[in-house]
């Protein structure tokens, strides 16, 4: 989030973050910071695998769990993000807030609908080398 004059503007990763949390919320779903984490990242857990076709998915394959973490947090801290308590396991879980689901508006009349998924170049884990 970039400050401007007492108003907060939503980066890209900050809609990514919603973007993911509105999807899941759209089918009654709602997810700890770990799964909205797990899905931006891409993993390949089996918690994750019915996501894989979210927008969302492997859109942010580099940031750290600790940052996207502060950056749900700064969310609900503006008002972007609620979160909802579960009685039968005892977690608070994210839901969007009627203030983030108008800048998702905002954001899907400006520009197209799809997030850019990344693609990263796994190293190899070994080598063959042929000797002469």
């Amino acid at each position: 989030m970039k400050k401007q004059s007492n108003e907060y503007r939503l980066c890209t990763n900050d809609l990514k973050i919603l973007e993911t949390v509105s999807s899941l919320n759209k089918d009654n779903k709602y997810p700890l910071t770990e799964l909205v984490y797990k899905i931006l990242i891409g993993s390949e857990d089996q918690d994750v695998e019915e996501f894989k076709n979210l927008p969302t998915y492997k859109t942010l394959v580099s940031y750290p769990s600790k940052k996207v973490s502060r950056l749900v947090v700064m969310l609900i801290r503006y008002s972007f993000l609620e979160r909802i308590y579960d009685e039968a396991t005892n977690e608070l879980y994210l839901k969007v807030a009627p203030k983030g689901e108008m800048e998702l508006i905002k954001y899907h009349k400006k520009h197209k609908y799809k997030f850019t998924t990344k693609q990263v170049k796994k190293k190899p884990l070994y080598v063959t080398i042929e000797k002469n």
